[in-house]
């Protein structure tokens, strides 16, 4: 039974990788081509960002009552009317609208489905790694791939039509779903308790966790910053292949395909970097100055193959830096604070990233996107210095 749960988690994932990955190429060329500006695009991403936040806690306690799996399914059929929203909708607000939707279906979803394959392994009496279990998840990426490509091209032709794609996809994941697990052993809890009190324990606990422990805190700033700097090319990328060098839409799942394999590459490579730099730290700095070279030779590169060899060069960079700052972070908390420390740094980093989403549209709205990235990146190289001679210290 355990490996039949294991066979439809990472089926699900390839699924759920699949179906959100259609409008991964075109998002925000389609946003642009609705006649939102630069700073209206990263708003509504900021938006998500801030709604996931609330939402968190509250859709944790209502899958505590009804079940992991009905919350799984309802955030399944939530994201397909977000999505459809999407197809449908040629304004601001009504794209609000539906990223706020979208992350209340996010937020079901989240928490629940990694409770649900956990607590389905226990209840058969899974005795080996959960590492391994979630490692075959990973094949989310191969869905991510395919789905990426396909929907750039869908949307050379309308780029509302990945949304579209994307709405149907998890209408039908949604229905899958039914079948993809089980939950016969769940009893709901005697009543639900909705409260925002855990955000302010979580906050509390992990600043003073954090004042004790400053070498973890050093990190979990770093990771911050790193979040808010490098938005404008999180969100722009596609818009300057398409303007600056002419890159048509049904080419850019292929080029987010690189994307994927190459930040894949970095990840695997951390181990020797790391190795080559000794210390733990300054490794995990010393990975962005390969991110932030990168971002500035885009900016002067002068035609199409520079530009994209220089762009892989900075997710090179970005690859590199999540597991080493994963392991560092993680070896750094004692047992009992990990839950507590790691939700208090998921919160701050989404709080950086909202912040970087209205610096940086600000910035790109005013003085041009490839200026965005230039600046981002003269911030990141202050940052790394910064931060390596407080670590000497």
């Amino acid at each position: 039974m355990t490996q039949k749960i294991i066979r439809n988690y990472s089926a699900f994932m390839l699924f759920e990788g699949l179906a959100l990955s259609f409008f991964f190429g075109t998002y925000q060329l389609f946003l642009v081509d609705k006649g939102l500006n630069l700073l209206e695009i990263n708003l509504l991403n900021c938006a998500f960002m801030l709604a996931n936040f609330l939402f968190e806690i509250p859709t944790g306690a209502i899958a505590d009552f009804f079940g992991r799996k009905k919350s799984v399914i309802f955030g399944l059929w939530v994201y397909s009317l977000s999505f459809f929203i999407y197809f449908f909708s040629d304004s601001f607000w009504q794209f609000l609208l539906a990223e706020i939707i979208g992350a209340f279906a996010f937020s079901c979803i989240s928490g629940a489905l990694e409770a649900l394959v956990v607590d389905s392994l226990k209840h058969h009496k899974y005795d080996g790694n959960l590492e391994t279990v979630f490692r075959r998840g990973e094949i989310r990426h191969l869905g991510i791939i395919i789905g990426a490509v396909a929907g750039s091209f869908v949307g050379q032709i309308d780029l509302s039509w990945p949304w579209f794609l994307t709405a149907v996809s998890f209408a039908f994941l949604a229905i899958a779903s039914h079948f993809f697990f089980s939950e016969d052993y769940f009893s709901k809890v005697e009543k639900i308790a909705i409260s925002f009190e855990p955000m302010k324990k979580i906050a509390r606990e992990s600043i003073v966790y954090g004042l004790k422990n400053r070498k973890l805190m050093f990190i979990v700033v770093f990771s911050s910053i790193l979040a808010f700097i490098l938005q404008p090319i999180n969100m722009y990328w596609p818009i300057v292949f398409q303007k600056n060098f002419l890159v048509e839409t049904k080419y850019m799942g292929l080029i987010f395909s690189a994307v994927v394999v190459i930040t894949y590459l970095g990840s695997q490579a951390s181990s020797y970097w790391q190795e080559k730099i000794k210390c733990k730290k300054n490794a995990i700095f010393f990975s962005q100055i390969i991110t932030s070279l990168g971002i500035i030779f885009c900016f002067f590169a002068f035609n199409l193959s520079l530009f994209f060899l220089f762009f892989l060069l900075h997710e090179f960079g970005r690859g590199l830096f999540h597991p080493l700052n994963r392991a560092y972070i993680n070896e750094n908390i004692e047992s009992k604070n990990r839950s507590t420390v790691l939700s208090f740094e998921s919160m701050i980093i989404k709080a950086g990233s909202g912040l970087g989403l209205i610096f940086s549209g600000l910035i790109a709205s005013n003085f041009g996107i490839l200026n965005s990235w230039l600046i981002s990146a003269i911030i990141l190289m202050i940052t790394i210095f910064v931060f390596w001679r407080k670590n000497g210290n």
